[in-house]
């Protein structure tokens, strides 16, 4: 006899990045995404929101797995005789258990002051409030090797668990379906779309107004002490952050190190071992300095310490860019459309983050920011040639 629950599954493809990690054990899982994190992120000593990021998009993938194929059942029972019960779960039901059991843990710990994206936030409460991560750790308990439960042993044990799935799953639609859940959706793509092409249109103005641009990427933070241990910590660290963010701005025009800024773009974040820290890009006129490398040096030892009084750190990316598979940074020239291509992927890895989980800041301050897109100028000169040798 064949038994099948009522919950609806859905055919995720194999090229599917949650589909294609969740194949891997949890230790192998680690593994790779602590190698993202070396050769791949922007992030330094603990920095590890690229691969959070990346965690965040694929549950909201899933999440639209679980949203918009409502028809197949999630388990399928099949009775062995002799009390033996062969339980197969769909590819869905999989993946939700695996990223639950994988990712819940860590996304409670990470984002203490943040809103999430509305599918993430969905996901996480409606875990939660079903208490599935007891009846997973339930089943790993028992250690199985198969797929065969004994009623009266562990048959039981396994029912509560899909009975918890397909009240999980019927939540989360019920939830989404709202009109404060949709108008949540709206909200977070217009805040996103809008920054993504104030940021892309700053790139594209100033590459039309300068035939070079050096790029330099750092991101600038504190030493140990910085996170937050109590609710009371919150204020007092953001305003120690921003005050000292602010003073770098503000001495940034009328120190000869930034002389030659056409343009930056900064990001706000927060990570619970080193706290509140910023993602900055400057842009420097090309035709004025070069080294990028040095420049970004320079830059991090003003903000350690001028700034921060030897509190600070900070990260280099200019100096590791050759670790990069898609470079964005150091001299761009206006023909070097690849380039330009990654600079912009690399931009908008700020707009990202927010995407998926944006700070709360006390004072109700922006956590993102660039400087104003530059007028094109009336100057007549030498037509650009695409096919000219780049003269660095």
């Amino acid at each position: 006899m064949v038994l099948t629950t009522t919950i609806s599954t859905v055919s995720i493809s194999k090229s599917n990045l949650i589909g294609d990690c969740l194949k891997q054990s949890p230790i192998f899982k680690f593994i790779i995404c602590l190698c993202k994190f070396i050769t791949a992120s922007f992030n330094y000593r603990g920095y590890i929101m690229d691969s959070l990021s990346t965690t965040l998009s694929e549950i909201e993938q899933l999440m639209h797995s679980i949203i918009n194929q409502p028809n197949e059942p999630l388990y399928t029972v099949v009775d062995q005789r002799n009390g033996v019960m062969q339980i197969i779960p769909s590819r869905l039901a999989d993946t939700i258990t695996k990223t639950l059991r994988s990712h819940f843990r860590l996304l409670q710990g990470q984002f203490p002051i943040h809103e999430l994206n509305p599918y993430v936030d969905v996901f996480i409460r409606q875990a939660l409030y079903c208490n599935l991560l007891e009846n997973i750790q339930q089943i790993d308990a028992l250690r199985k090797s198969n797929d065969l439960y004994q009623v009266g042993v562990d048959y039981e044990i396994m029912v509560k668990l899909m009975t918890g799935i397909q009240t999980y799953v019927n939540q989360i639609r019920q939830a989404v379906s709202t009109d404060a859940f949709k108008s949540k959706i709206r909200n977070a793509v217009r805040t996103s779309k809008k920054n993504q092409e104030g940021m892309i249109s700053l790139i594209d103005s100033l590459i039309a107004r300068y035939a070079r641009l050096l790029v330099v990427r750092l991101d600038i933070g504190y030493q140990q002490g910085n996170a937050i241990t109590c609710e009371e910590d919150i204020p007092i660290k953001f305003r120690e952050a921003k005050c000292d963010f602010e003073r770098l701005l503000n001495n940034a025009k009328k120190n000869q190190l930034f002389n030659h800024v056409v343009g930056k773009i900064w990001k706000l974040e927060y990570g619970p071992d080193k706290g509140f820290h910023y993602h900055l890009i400057f842009f420097f006129d090309g035709s004025q300095v070069r080294e990028d490398v040095t420049l970004a040096k320079l830059i991090g030892d003003y903000w350690v310490n001028a700034i921060t009084n030897n509190r600070g750190t900070y990260w280099n990316c200019n100096a590791n860019k050759n670790h990069y598979n898609q470079c964005g940074i150091g001299m761009i020239h206006y023909s070097d459309l690849e380039k330009i291509e990654n600079l912009k992927q690399t931009a908008e890895y700020l707009v990202k983050v927010d995407h998926y989980a944006r700070i709360l800041t006390p004072d109700g301050s922006h956590t993102f920011g660039r400087s104003n897109i530059p007028p094109l100028t009336d100057r007549l000169g030498r037509p650009r040639s695409f096919d000219s040798e780049q003269d660095f």
